[in-house]
């Protein structure tokens, strides 16, 4: 499998780190993050987990209010094909360094690792199968103007009926 990441980063606090890995097993990468990484890696078919970790941020770090150190995905490329709304699947389990009670136990839809933390997308391999099932079915036209159904016409219709032309 090729999976290629980018990240847009703060290093003003010195870079962030990260470690990357697929499922609990198979660790890609591990140190400071960087603009792009790229991976070529044997896949078994099946359902599977890539995990993004930051770590390393300090409380004295996250306690700066000027900027913060973080990392963000920008783009993630499966076997060639850039995820588009797949990127949203991911949830992001922070390690909050100020924790309280009313903290949620993940965030989604988030790109933005600024707590330390896992960001965990499924994905199911070969990639190309998993993205077109995702993919195939389409927006969800029903009960819409869109939808092929006469009384959903005819309610269109008479909507338009009075509307002057411009």
């Amino acid at each position: 499998m090729k999976l290629v990441i980018d990240f847009s980063f703060e290093d003003r606090l010195g870079i962030p780190k990260t470690k990357i890995n697929v499922d609990d097993y198979l660790t890609l990468y591990d140190g400071e993050v960087k603009n792009s990484l790229t991976f070529d890696f044997d896949c078994t078919a099946g359902d599977h987990e890539l995990r993004i970790t930051h770590y390393g941020k300090t409380k004295h770090q996250a306690a700066c209010i000027d900027y913060d150190k973080h990392m963000e995905i920008t783009a993630i490329i499966m076997d060639d094909v850039p995820l588009e709304q797949e990127l949203w699947m991911g949830k992001f389990y922070p390690v909050y360094l100020h924790p309280s009670d009313n903290e949620p136990t993940y965030i989604q839809p988030n790109l933005y690792l600024g707590h330390n933390g896992t960001w965990v997308l499924p994905f199911r391999y070969p990639c190309l199968n998993w993205l077109i099932d995702l993919r195939k079915a389409g927006p969800d036209i029903k009960d819409t103007i869109f939808s092929t159904s006469d009384k959903k016409l005819i309610q269109a219709i008479e909507f338009f009926k009075g509307v002057d032309d411009v």
